[in-house]
């Protein structure tokens, strides 16, 4: 799956170096940063890139909680963009990549305004396995300036690396979303700083990064650090992406297995948790990436956050919903069109190896679904086949595929996503709101068949297709404007109703 994705912004992969001077120096509880000024289509930014957050997750801090970043002398230059997070799959071998990951991009407008401003907190996707807060495609610039506001990209720690469960101190899962967490309360602490109000802080995600929003929704230690959330295109009730401690413990033994940290020096199996983790430990990050790969080669069975009995998810997404009050007021959640696009573009380009959708039949699509669907859902199978296919012809080709991606779509992310908001609306003190996505972009590659889908409202949510080298046409602008107003009211007292 994340070979697609990688497609599909590995032209745009690394934030670009636009017209560009030395910035000024702003001093954070950690130390003093110096940034520099960006020039944007409607005014300039302050950008400091790599702000370090944490202390590097190396060594004997593998696997363990972030430990907030101990204070540097000097001033620290965050000019250029940090190392992104270790991967499973990068885009390109030039790519910097480093398990010294835990870092912030941060963008401000320039200018003599003293009053406090409203920030974003943007959490990136690529099922908690892939991307970057490197990645052109979350360049804030352009939002930071049209919007007035304060954005800030947060780096979390990925695959086993961020989510590994050992059931010990040493490795307690979840380390991804602690990553967040620190983060959230860096932001919280630093605001003023960089002129934001840390009572106007909206938290923003797409993909897994809208299920971990939806996470800090529900989680008891995420209160009080944002006022409003933005969810595009994921919820915790994709369930695909949330594991329980069987699941965990079976992708803990596959890696521990292949890295041979299952047997002690004398051969004895019978190893503690401590020993499992200092030999885990021992291994370069790069091993960790590959043990994963030997049985999730394309990340679709990769760590994910596990529903715990402890402090951050001590109850499943549903009885948490339930049961209290989320830990924001307002809420605005969106999906794009035809979400299942995306993957079944994957499907038939990297696992049938069909490049012209023409060819495809309806049987062979049946069959495929019928085993992918086991893994991702509990609902009657033939049913949803009936449902979506009943009416599709045997050789339809393009309508195969649509009908493929609007099952896929639903399953994964559409229908968790509204079941998710509907959830939300039901409490007393939640404003609830909902909006589809359905421009078709003009300068990404998908073959002419898709439609909007999967990811293509970040490049006009955050503002990165105007910063980047592309051509939006005349009706791109216009819905890169209307995105924009939508992630600007945080700016309001209100989030208005939307039509």
């Amino acid at each position: 799956m994340w070979i697609t994705f990688a497609a599909f912004v590995a032209a745009t992969c690394v934030v670009a170096d636009k017209a560009e001077s030395t910035g000024r120096v702003v001093t954070t509880t950690s130390g003093a940063v110096r940034g520099i000024t960006r020039a944007t289509t409607t005014g300039s930014v302050n950008a400091f890139l790599g702000i370090p957050f944490a202390e590097p997750p190396i060594g004997e801090l593998r696997f363990k909680k972030p430990v907030p970043k101990k204070p540097w002398e000097g001033v620290l230059n965050t000019t250029a963009v940090p190392p992104m997070s270790t991967l499973i799959l990068q885009v390109t071998e030039a790519d910097p990549m480093s398990e010294d990951c835990l870092f912030l991009n941060v963008f401000a407008p320039v200018g003599n305004d003293s009053d406090p401003k409203p920030i974003v907190v943007y959490i990136h996707g690529g099922g908690f396995t892939f991307g970057g807060i490197s990645m052109k495609i979350f360049d804030s610039a352009e939002l930071a300036a049209r919007g007035d506001l304060i954005v800030v990209v947060a780096a979390y720690r990925l695959g086993a690396l961020g989510f590994l469960y050992m059931g010990a101190e040493d490795a307690p899962g979840n380390m991804g979303l602690y990553d967040q967490l620190l983060a959230l309360h860096w932001v919280k602490d630093n605001a003023r700083a960089f002129g934001g109000d840390a009572d106007k802080v909206t938290i923003m995600g797409q993909s897994a990064g809208s299920i971990s929003v939806g996470l800090h929704l529900i989680s008891p230690k995420s209160g009080g650090l944002f006022r409003r959330a933005f969810m595009q295109s994921g919820s915790p009730f994709t369930g695909q992406f949330l594991m329980n401690k069987s699941q965990s413990a079976r992708k803990t033994k596959a890696i521990v297995t292949y890295l041979g940290c299952d047997k002690g020096d004398d051969g004895s199996q019978n190893l503690g948790s401590e020993a499992v983790v200092a030999c885990l430990r021992s291994k370069d990050f790069r091993d960790v990436l590959k043990a994963t790969e030997s049985f999730s080669p394309i990340g679709l069975d990769g760590f994910f956050p596990i529903v715990l009995e402890e402090e951050f998810l001590p109850e499943k997404p549903a009885a948490a919903l339930a049961r209290g009050t989320p830990n924001a007021k307002d809420v605005l959640v969106s999906v794009c069109e035809a979400e299942g696009d995306f993957f079944i573009h994957y499907l038939l380009t990297e696992v049938q190896n069909l490049n012209d959708v023409s060819l495809l039949t309806k049987r062979q699509m049946e069959l495929f679904l019928r085993v992918i669907l086991t893994a991702l859902t509990s609902a009657d199978t033939e049913q949803l086949m009936k449902h979506y296919f009943d009416q599709v012809g045997a050789k339809a080709g393009k309508e195969v595929a649509y009908a493929a991606g609007d099952l896929v779509g639903d399953v994964l992310l559409l229908c968790p996503s509204l079941d998710f908001a509907k959830g939300l609306s039901s409490g007393q003190n939640t404003s609830v709101h909902a909006f589809l996505f359905s421009h078709q972009l003009s300068f990404v590659g998908w073959p002419e068949w898709t439609r909007p889908t999967h990811a293509d409202d970040i490049f006009f949510t955050l503002g990165s297709a105007l910063s980047q080298d592309v051509k939006p046409s005349e009706a791109d602008r216009s819905t890169g404007h209307q995105q924009h107003e939508l992630a600007e009211v945080q700016r309001r007292p209100a989030i208005p109703a939307l039509s």
